[in-house]
């Protein structure tokens, strides 16, 4: 999602008279565009300031923050960090101009604003990502108010791109040569539910459907309870849908649930599991569990953990919870120890490697559709794609072999002949 946005400065920028350079060296100017939703990403943004500034002249080159953790901490960052010239949040960058002016004439300026009423956007894009697979941002926001989550109070609440908007952009992807679309929001199941006279998730897809091109739509960041029937049975029956669904749960135990502020329980997750897998046996599922929430026991996590054994995913994350100063979670009592965090994430994925690599000995012998993604090895016939039960960047990829030369952005036809924890080798079809 915060790629989408730098998509939208490096077009803005370049629209305005910018020139983009492919070595940082030889810029001007430095934008640095940073997360903030856990610890490990502001420190991963921190570093990446200090570890630049060591790498510039800063007589020379600027450097510049911008996005989430502007709107967390404001005005500290310029006080703390001395080798920032400046910071603008992701609700400012309408003033980006005037921003960049004031830093190259050698003034520190911090710009921060309120969260706009409407969906706004900034600009077209300057991908960064491979022109054939590209996701598209259908909302900006969150209402959901999940108790350990910062988002609401960066990006503000829930606002539903307008659905014209969005087929303008997926058929101009398309017309480009773009062959997979990957639907994403902080929650997309929440499509035009705050708009009047927008279309739910579903009605946005089947717009999109009408659109006469060979693609494939991925949907990715669901919220569990807003699954509901006539989005499942659209993926089931819309061959160009990819048999595959995103939905992070965040945990299974009742308690921790009502802690971290979701709207469901177990026996609602197990619902959903049964209801998903009788309308379409064969979707390959997606979700991701936050471990070490306050409140989470050696009980709550071993109810967790017979969850996963019972219930397989395809496909399973985990991350540690992350206390955030302004969220309910922060003050809550029972915080778990994070050296215990750390030792039950590390017994989970360990749980889910074996899972995988079970779940993953079922396609062997089987063909599949492959989209290529670029060469394996380019002093090999060897090529890396994805098969429709695979999301880029965050599952695991096929290795396939082929005779022919192939090239980004191509479909083809291949049989799984081996397979490891999350990957698989395939053979093309000749």
């Amino acid at each position: 999602k915060n790629r989408v946005d730098t998509e939208t400065i490096l077009h803005y920028l370049w629209e305005n008279g910018c020139l983009i350079v492919e070595n940082y060296k030889d810029a001007d100017l430095i934008l640095i565009n940073t997360c903030s939703f856990i610890d490990d990403a502001r420190q991963e943004s921190v570093n990446t300031i200090l570890k630049l500034s060591q790498s510039v002249n800063p007589r020379e080159t600027k450097l510049v923050m911008a996005g989430c953790m502007v709107e967390v901490y404001g005005d500290k960052l310029i006080s703390q960090l001395s080798e920032l010239s400046g910071a603008i949040g992701v609700h400012s960058y309408m003033h980006l101009n005037r921003f960049l002016k004031t830093v190259l004439q050698g003034k520190r300026v911090t710009i921060k604003r309120k969260p706009p009423v409407e969906y706004f956007s900034l600009s077209e894009r300057l991908l960064t990502v491979p022109q054939h697979s590209v996701p598209v941002k259908i909302a900006e926001g969150c209402d959901n108010r999940c108790h350990y989550c910062l988002i609401p109070c960066i990006r503000g609440n829930y606002r539903s791109k307008p659905p014209e908007a969005i087929i303008d952009e997926v058929t101009s992807l398309l017309e480009q040569g773009t062959v997979e679309i990957s639907l994403i929001a902080q929650d997309t199941t929440a499509y035009g539910l705050e708009k009047e006279g927008y279309p739910d998730l579903t009605g946005l897809i089947e717009m999109i459907m009408k659109l006469n091109y060979k693609f494939w739509l991925r949907i990715m960041y669901t919220y569990p309870s807003r699954v509901n029937d006539s989005l499942v049975k659209l993926i089931r029956q819309e061959e160009r849908i990819c048999n595959y669904l995103d939905v992070p749960l965040q945990h299974v135990d009742d308690l921790v649930l009502r802690k971290m502020g979701r709207d469901y329980d177990k026996k609602k997750i197990l619902q959903l599991f049964y209801k998903l897998k009788k309308i379409d046996p064969e979707i390959a599922l997606r979700t991701t569990f936050m471990i070490g929430h306050p409140g989470e026991s050696k009980k709550s996590f071993d109810e967790l953990i017979r969850f996963i054994m019972n219930n397989h995913f395809d496909h399973l994350g985990s991350f540690v919870y992350s206390a955030q100063k302004g969220t309910a979670a922060y003050d809550m009592p029972a915080q778990v120890p994070p050296r215990v965090t750390k030792r039950r994430r590390h017994y989970l994925m360990t749980l889910q490697k074996k899972i995988s690599c079970k779940l993953n000995r079922r396609h062997l012998g089987k063909i599949y559709t492959i989209l290529i993604d670029g060469h394996y090895n380019k002093n090999s016939r060897l090529y890396k794609g994805r098969t429709e039960f695979q999301a880029p960047e965050v599952d695991g990829f096929v290795i396939v072999k082929s005779n022919q030369p192939l090239k980004a952005g191509l479909f083809v036809k291949a049989r799984i002949c081996a397979s490891s924890t999350y990957n698989l080798f395939a053979v093309a079809m000749s």
